[in-house]
C-alpha cells in the first residue's frame, strides 16, 4: 500500500521535475487545409403521378436501408385564425390509420426496421420512415395509409387534445416561448406566421368535424412530394408508389398567403417580476434567400455558431449570457433573422448594446481573411455532413423544393460559399440588418431592466411609456 509520505515524496519529485526548464522543440506549421471538394448530388429519378403527386428517388449510401419522406404542403399556414388546428389534425392522424391503431402502426414500422412519424410545421407536414431496403414497398403503403386513410377516432381526439393542452401550458410558462410569440406577432401581424399559440379555450373547442374537414381540404396528391433515398430496386419501388398513391384524390393546389409588408420596428417588453434573467430577441424580416449564400455566411459569423462574434463578446469576454445564437429562418412566405440570448438581468442593457455594436462592426469593417476562411470551412463542412445520411438528403431535397430553390442549390453550394469575399459579408449585413429596422423583444424583470434600456440609444426612443 502506498503511504501518505511516499505520495508526498512523489509529488515533491514531480514538482522538482516540472520546475526544470523544458527543452525548446521546433514546431512545424500545420499543413494548409485542402480545398473543399465540389458536392455532386446522386442521380435523381423524378416523375409525377397522373393525380399530380411528385416523386423523387435517389440511390444513396452503401447500407441496404431506405428513408422515405412524404412532404405535404399544408400546416399552420392553413390554420387561418384556428391556431393549431393543423397540429391537432396531424397528431390525431398518427393515432390510427388504415385499420391499425397507433400501437399497430408502430409495430408495423418496427417490423420493417424503423419508426413512422408525422411532423406538422408552418408550411408543410411530413410523414417519414426509415426502413430496411427489402421492406420499401410495405413502408410506402404504410405512409400512404397514414396520409390518406386516418381513422380520426373521437376517443383519440380527446387524448390528443389533452396532450396539446399540456404542451400549451408548458410553453406559455416559458419566457423563451413568450418572447417567440411576441416577436412573430410583431413581424408577421395578421398572418398565420404570427399566430404562435391558441388560447386554451380555442384548443378545447375544436371538434372532430373541424379536424376531418381540415384533413379533407388540405391533404391531397397535388400538395404532396414523396422522397425515397437509399438502396432499392427502382422498378419495384416505382410500382409500389403507383399502387399506394395512384388512387389518391388530387385535391387543391397549395394555398398562397403572402405575408403583409413589415411594420415599423418595435420594442416589446413583457414583465417577469423578480426573474434573475431576461430573454432577449433582436431581429427582423429579411429577404427570402435564393441561390445566394452571402447573408447566411454573415449571419454565421455574427452569431450563428459557437465562435461567432456576438458569442465571443457577450459570453466569453463579458459573461453576460451562457448560450446566445443567431438563427436565419426561411419560410415560404418570408424569412427572419433573430439573435436570441438569456441574459443576466443586471446586464440586459449592456448586452444589447454589445449586440448592436457587433452588428455595426460587421457593417462598417471587413472581416479578416481568417474569419472568412473559418466560416467557409464551417459552412461547407456542416453542409456536406448533413447530406451524408439518407434522411439528411431527403430532408434537404424536401426543404429546397418547399422554398422553391431546387436541387441545383445543392450542387452549387460549396462553390458559392468558397467564392465569398470579405466584402460580400459586409454588404449582406448592410443590406439585411439596418439597425433602425430591428425589432426587440424582452421578457424579464422590467423594474430593473427598463432603466438600463433607456441608456441604449438604438431602442430608447421606441420604449414608449
Amino acid at each position: 500500500m502506498t503511504s501518505i509520505r511516499a505520495f508526498s515524496l512523489s509529488a515533491a519529485a514531480l514538482g522538482f521535475m516540472a520546475a526544470a526548464p523544458a527543452p525548446t522543440i521546433a514546431r512545424e506549421a500545420p499543413p494548409a487545409p485542402a480545398a473543399p471538394r465540389p458536392f455532386a448530388l446522386p442521380q435523381l429519378t423524378e416523375f409525377t403521378l397522373p393525380n399530380g403527386m411528385k416523386v423523387t428517388m435517389a440511390q444513396h449510401g452503401n447500407v441496404p436501408k431506405v428513408s422515405i419522406a412524404a412532404m405535404v404542403r399544408t400546416g399552420n399556414i392553413d390554420d387561418g385564425t384556428n391556431v393549431w388546428l393543423a397540429d391537432i389534425t396531424g397528431a390525431l392522424m398518427q393515432k390510427g390509420a388504415g385499420g391499425r391503431d397507433a400501437s399497430q402502426l408502430a409495430e408495423a414500422a418496427a417490423g420493417m426496421g424503423g419508426g413512422l412519424s408525422l411532423s406538422t410545421g408552418v408550411d408543410a407536414a411530413t410523414a417519414s420512415i426509415d426502413v430496411l431496403g427489402e421492406f420499401t414497398p410495405q413502408a410506402i403503403a404504410l405512409v400512404a395509409d397514414l396520409l390518406q386513410r386516418p381513422d380520426m377516432s373521437p376517443a383519440e381526439l380527446e387524448k390528443v387534445r389533452a396532450d396539446l393542452l399540456r404542451n400549451l401550458m408548458i410553453a406559455k410558462s416559458s419566457p423563451g416561448s413568450l418572447a417567440a410569440e411576441a416577436f412573430q406577432g410583431t413581424v408577421y401581424a395578421n398572418h398565420p406566421y404570427g399566430r404562435v399559440f391558441p388560447t386554451p379555450q380555442q384548443l378545447s373547442g375544436y371538434t372532430l368535424a373541424q379536424v376531418k374537414a381540415f384533413h379533407a381540404a388540405n391533404f391531397g396528391a397535388a400538395r404532396t412530394h414523396l422522397y425515397i433515398v437509399g438502396r432499392f430496386d427502382d422498378a419495384t419501388v416505382r410500382a409500389a408508389v403507383e399502387k399506394a398513391f395512384g388512387g389518391w384524390q388530387a385535391g387543391p393546389a397549395p394555398a398562397e398567403l403572402p405575408a403583409p409588408a413589415p411594420a415599423p420596428a418595435k420594442v416589446v417588453l413583457l414583465d417577469r417580476p423578480g426573474a434573475p434573467q431576461s430573454t432577449v430577441l433582436i431581429g427582423t424580416r429579411v429577404a427570402k434567400q435564393k441561390y445566394d449564400v452571402d447573408f447566411r455566411a454573415a449571419s454565421t459569423l455574427l452569431g450563428g455558431y459557437f465562435s461567432s462574434r456576438i458569442t465571443r463578446n457577450i459570453r466569453e469576454d463579458k459573461g453576460y449570457t451562457y448560450s446566445p445564437g443567431a438563427t436565419l429562418s426561411q419560410q415560404v412566405q418570408g424569412s427572419t433573422w433573430i439573435e436570441d440570448a438569456d441574459i443576466t438581468a443586471e446586464s440586459t442593457g449592456p448586452a444589447i448594446t454589445e449586440i448592436y455594436k457587433e452588428i455595426r462592426r460587421m457593417q462598417d469593417t471587413l472581416p479578416t481573411a481568417a474569419e472568412v476562411k473559418g466560416i467557409q470551412n464551417y459552412m461547407n463542412g456542416t453542409f456536406v455532413l448533413g447530406l451524408s445520411s439518407r434522411d439528411g438528403l431527403a430532408a434537404s431535397l424536401a426543404n429546397l423544393d418547399l422554398l422553391g430553390l431546387g436541387a441545383d442549390y445543392l450542387n452549387g453550394y460549396v462553390g458559392k460559399v468558397s467564392a465569398l469575399t470579405a466584402a460580400d459579408f459586409q454588404a449582406a449585413a448592410k443590406r439585411e440588418l439596418p439597425v433602425d429596422k430591428l425589432n426587440v423583444v424582452i421578457v424579464g424583470p422590467l423594474a430593473s431592466v427598463r432603466p438600463q434600456l433607456e441608456k441604449v440609444p438604438e431602442i430608447a426612443g421606441k420604449l414608449g411609456k
